[in-house]
């Protein structure tokens, strides 16, 4: 990126600041509409293009407003698989994945890659429809459905029921989360547990699907000394090494795009959109809403979302903490799940 455009793009940041400054405008509220959609600049960085992957949905959801920034070259899938055979190949540099993707290309590449930050916490929800739950021990003696078997969500499951002493549980896995999402929308299930963005496809279905239970917030309470992750963002080593500038401006675009999305939502749903990071229809509202209620209904949808998806970026030594105590409870359910063997330190940048 030359030069100019890069000053050009501060000064019109400065200006906006300024401005907002001036206004005396206080925008610590969430509900916010008018925050400007500033696109962030790396800070000096004058290298070649940065090559990232994400998978569309909460993972990539964090880095909807780098997309603009023309030092990066964005490739968008809705395949792990893919993500990781574009890093493994070297045909990406950066890319955001499923925290237990990490531990295994970490493990395949004999250390080629390393997690630069964590980007998103707990995606996971129960889902209810005609039932009752207020806490795990309501599913004694139901029959749950699920999606994910033999996979990350079967194990944080296993792990909060064990945990919560249920014992007394049926689980019936689907392989699609659209199929469950469908399911619990039309009543055939009664409770399910689904990851965003389908807790809200299948709230958008029918609206006496209610969002019971934060698996995330189970996970925190059985594990204090942790937070549930399933998402994070990895390097080659090699990008790494030979770029360290270009990480710094990952980072520091990737810092400013989380807040970004987290303090404007309404604003950042729309760039999600644009950039086909998730559906038009996940942040639609009832089509009877009146409409002089219409820009605050859309305004709450968006808050309600966004917040489901726990968009975060963690680093250094927390983010060790924070995926070694995941990567535990992984590798006690299935080894393989995390490639075979915990990871060490050094998948850890910065820590």
């Amino acid at each position: 990126m030359k030069l100019s455009k890069r000053l050009f793009a501060a000064a019109l940041a400065l200006m906006l600041v300024l401005a907002l400054a001036a206004c005396g405008i206080n925008n610590t509220n969430n509900t916010t509409t008018t925050a400007p959609a500033v696109t962030p600049t790396a800070v000096d960085y004058k290298g070649d293009t940065i090559k990232v992957a994400a998978i569309k949905g909460p993972t990539g959801m964090g880095m909807v407003n780098m997309m603009d920034n023309d030092i990066y070259d964005f490739t968008l899938t809705s395949d792990p698989t893919e993500v990781a055979t574009l890093l493994a190949t070297g045909k990406v540099d950066i890319a955001a994945c499923p925290l237990n993707l990490a531990a295994n290309l970490y493990k395949k590449t004999n250390g080629g890659v390393q997690m630069l930050a964590i980007n998103t916490l707990g995606v996971l929800y129960l889902l209810t429809n005609g039932e009752t739950v207020n806490s795990l021990s309501d599913l004694n003696g139901k029959t749950i459905y699920a999606t994910g078997q033999g996979a990350t969500p079967e194990y944080i499951l296993s792990d909060l029921l064990k945990a919560n002493g249920v014992t007394a549980v049926q689980v019936e896995y689907l392989s699609e989360h659209s199929e469950l999402a469908a399911k619990i929308a039309t009543g055939d299930c009664k409770i399910a547990v689904l990851p965003e963005p389908f807790v809200t496809v299948a709230t958008n279905k029918n609206s006496a699907v209610t969002v019971a239970l934060s698996l995330t917030e189970l996970w925190n309470d059985a594990h204090p000394e942790s937070r549930l992750a399933q998402g994070c963002v990895v390097a080659r080593k090699a990008f790494i090494d030979s770029n360290p500038d270009g990480v710094a401006a990952f980072l520091a675009d990737a810092r400013s795009s989380v807040e970004y999305v987290n303090t404007n939502p309404l604003a950042a749903s729309a760039k999600m959109v644009e950039k086909t990071i998730v559906d038009e229809a996940l942040f639609s509202i009832p089509a009877d809403t009146a409409e002089k209620k219409q820009d605050s209904a859309k305004t709450e949808k968006a808050n309600a979302v966004i917040g489901r998806c726990n968009i975060v970026l963690i680093e250094g030594a927390q983010m060790q903490q924070i995926a070694d105590e995941n990567y535990k409870v992984l590798f006690a359910a299935d080894p393989t799940s995390v490639g075979g063997a915990l990871p060490d330190g050094a998948l850890y940048y910065g820590a």
